[in-house]
């Protein structure tokens, strides 16, 4: 018998084709639709698989509390799961994130400890995703606490590429030529290459990055407005499955966020059109007869107090 239960509506997101946001040189931009996982978020499929991996390996029962540092939607998605299964949850979380995020994961019954950021709301730094990330660590030594620590979680990449890849590669039916998104945990990001690379390996996959914080490339390490992204180089990430990694200003990232809405019809959050920005640059670099995929991450909902939407 299948699973009936609200986590086996993750997964299987559907995937449209940009029409009036299309690239002028008739290249295909599709975007997947992650917002329609439960959530509202493509991090309902990271939070199943470290919470699944971790079933597997002996490491939680019934008795554990999970401990993670988010800022993005992967404490709603834990939020979820944890509560599907049984588990109780405290997330870390500075205050410079969106305040449907803190409400989303209290309705889901998580427990929450907000700790200062440098910048205040709106404005993430790389230092305050390291804030989270060490006072996580240390919640995680008391007794009873399991650490999912989505940066090194060695369950996520496995489930990106054996969920999210494969879909991509199904849906596109293999003709997918370039993948581009942004880096978080950059675990999505490489699981996905490993599938579309593993099939076709000059599949172009291109990493995106905040402008104003660009670890990867050695640019600024300031503030900035894509919530969700790491500014940092992550431990996921490894350049030998990427191909490029471009810097995203946070104007444009809202711009086409807002486009999106009004254009297409996709409500969706600021990494999502920075995403869309890097998709549509990398379809005028590779030309007609390219065929672009990239994610709409999560849901407007999540942002209804922010730019582009307040």
């Amino acid at each position: 018998m299948t699973d009936s239960s609200v986590l086996a509506a993750i997964g299987d997101t559907r995937l449209v084709r940009l029409r009036k946001l299309a690239p002028e040189n008739g290249a295909e931009v599709w975007v997947k639709l992650e917002y329609l996982n439960p959530t509202g978020s493509m991090k309902d499929r990271m939070a199943l698989s470290m919470i699944e991996g971790a079933e597997r390996d002996g490491l939680i029962g019934p008795e554990s509390t999970i401990v993670e540092y988010t800022g993005g939607s992967t404490g709603p998605a834990l939020a979820l799961v944890c509560r599907a299964k049984g588990y109780a949850l405290k997330i870390v979380i500075a205050d410079c994130f969106t305040e449907e995020r803190f409400q989303l994961m209290r309705a889901l019954g998580a427990e929450l400890e907000v700790i200062p950021s440098v910048e205040g709301r709106g404005k993430v730094t790389a230092q305050d995703i390291q804030n989270m990330v060490d006072r996580a660590g240390e919640l995680a030594q008391e007794p009873g606490m399991y650490a999912t620590d989505q940066f090194n979680n060695p369950y996520v990449i496995q489930g990106h590429r054996e969920m999210l890849g494969r879909e991509i590669w199904e849906q596109t039916e293999g003709r997918v030529t370039g993948f581009a998104h942004g880096v978080g945990t950059a675990s999505s990001l490489m699981g996905v290459s490993d599938t579309l690379k593993g099939r076709n390996p000059e599949v172009r996959i291109v990493g995106l990055e905040p402008a104003s914080s660009a670890a990867i490339t050695g640019g600024a390490h300031g503030s900035f407005a894509i919530q969700g992204w790491s500014g940092l180089v992550p431990p996921h990430w490894d350049a030998e499955r990427v191909d490029d990694v471009w810097a995203i200003e946070d104007a444009e990232a809202v711009e086409m966020t807002r486009r999106l809405a009004e254009d297409e019809g996709i409500f969706a959050g600021i990494s999502s059109g920075a995403n869309v920005v890097g998709a549509r640059r990398l379809a005028d670099q590779l030309g007609p007869d390219a065929v672009i995929v990239t994610l709409a991450v999560d849901s407007g909902f999540k942002y209804m107090s922010t730019a582009p939407y307040a």
